[in-house]
């Protein structure tokens, strides 16, 4: 298991603390374990630290809570996790937009 994965799997009672079963991840739909995969690949290639985006995460909760917002934990993540490649210049609004909006091959709808 990596350094981040292990971070990640101790990480329990955290504001930050990933949807868990029986002590495993939950993911609802594919693409949460995507977005989730994503950023812990991001931050082993070094272009940020993970306490960084566990930061960025736990101002995205507080922030929708604050407004009430009904969003769903991943949908925090991905929030949290695209301000930190925008602020950081991993990427351009463009290329998220981009990606958001591309047609999936079909078996990766199912």
């Amino acid at each position: 298991m990596s350094r981040i994965a292990n971070r990640i799997a101790a990480d329990i009672n955290s504001p930050a603390a990933i949807p868990r079963r029986n002590g495993e991840p939950v993911f609802r739909e594919p693409w949460e374990s995507r977005v989730f995969g994503m950023a812990i690949a991001l931050c082993e290639r070094g272009l940020y630290d993970w306490d960084e985006f566990r930061e960025r995460l736990i101002g995205e909760i507080s922030s929708a809570d604050a407004r009430g917002d009904v969003s769903t934990y991943y949908e925090r993540f991905l929030a949290a996790l695209e301000h930190l490649m925008l602020d950081k210049g991993i990427c351009l609004r463009e290329e998220i937009d981009r990606y958001a909006t591309a047609q999936l091959p079909e078996e990766d709808l199912l």
